[in-house]
């Protein structure tokens, strides 16, 4: 058994660039299942372009979960780790839009292994307050920046842009592809976070307000890292116990209204 084991794992290893991949896992993400309806147990958490795989643009494919304003827990999950790289959670319109972020600069977990075995994968949970928005086609959207990459192509910090979500990590043709980058396609921008992991879950927020009378930081104030910029990102790590982050105020790794999945 032993040996067949590692005889799987390097041959996945031989065939899957190993990167940090991660993917919702309650509520369940989009892509849980492909268009046929059979289940996703790897690929989906490795989704580099945005923003939400490839599967962007199909809102409902798998279902739609009905969220009240409030406290959440939300769990996610890491097949394959890689340190300093923080988390995002936003909410997007029903054009895929980011409107309002929830947590940035979530940290990583370092003690987290690496495992290509859907039932060891590393949970994530982080309790959010849903706002008290009315939004009959949301989208919650979790992306996992690979800022070990940037790090290691000598940008200390990277900027995220959308539209630079998976590239070559420079901005001319000429130049040489960073190392881990999903692609040689060149960059758009400078400093870009080039390697990223999207994963989304669709919902219907059944608030009273608009989007508009929200600013895009939704962060609470006593969110440990809401004094960082949004969307610029370096390395990120703190202590992590049993899947909570740990030494932050008590919303935080608290169970609040915790989905069925």
């Amino acid at each position: 058994m032993y040996r067949w084991s590692c005889a799987l794992v390097c041959a996945l290893l031989a065939v899957v660039e190993v990167d940090g991949h991660a993917r919702w896992k309650c509520p369940a993400p989009r892509d849980e299942n492909d268009a046929d309806g059979n289940h996703i147990p790897f690929d989906n958490t490795g989704n580099k372009v945005g923003p939400c795989g490839p599967y962007s643009g199909m809102y409902g494919m798998n279902g739609v979960r009905v969220l009240k304003p409030g406290p959440l827990t939300l769990t996610w999950e890491e097949s394959i780790a890689h340190v300093g790289s923080p988390f995002r959670i936003a909410i997007l319109d029903e054009h895929e839009k980011v409107k309002v972020v929830l947590a940035d600069h979530i940290p990583h977990d370092d003690a987290a292994k690496t495992t290509f075995f859907e039932q060891f994968y590393t949970p994530y949970h982080l309790t959010v307050d849903i706002p008290d928005v009315q939004c009959e086609k949301c989208t919650l959207q979790l992306i996992y920046f690979m800022t070990d990459k940037t790090v290691k192509c000598g940008s200390l910090l990277c900027t995220y842009y959308p539209e630079d979500s998976a590239c070559s990590g420079q901005i001319e043709a000429s130049e040489p592809t960073c190392f881990g980058a999903p692609n040689d396609v060149p960059c758009l921008k400078e400093d870009t976070c080039f390697s990223n992991y999207h994963t989304c879950t669709d919902v219907t927020i059944q608030g009273t307000r608009s989007f508009e009378e929200f600013d895009m930081d939704l962060q609470p104030m006593d969110w440990p890292y809401k004094n960082l910029t949004m969307g610029v990102y370096g390395a990120e790590e703190a202590v992590w116990e049993g899947g909570w982050l740990k030494d932050v105020p008590a919303r935080f790794n608290t169970v609040a209204e915790f989905l069925e999945c």
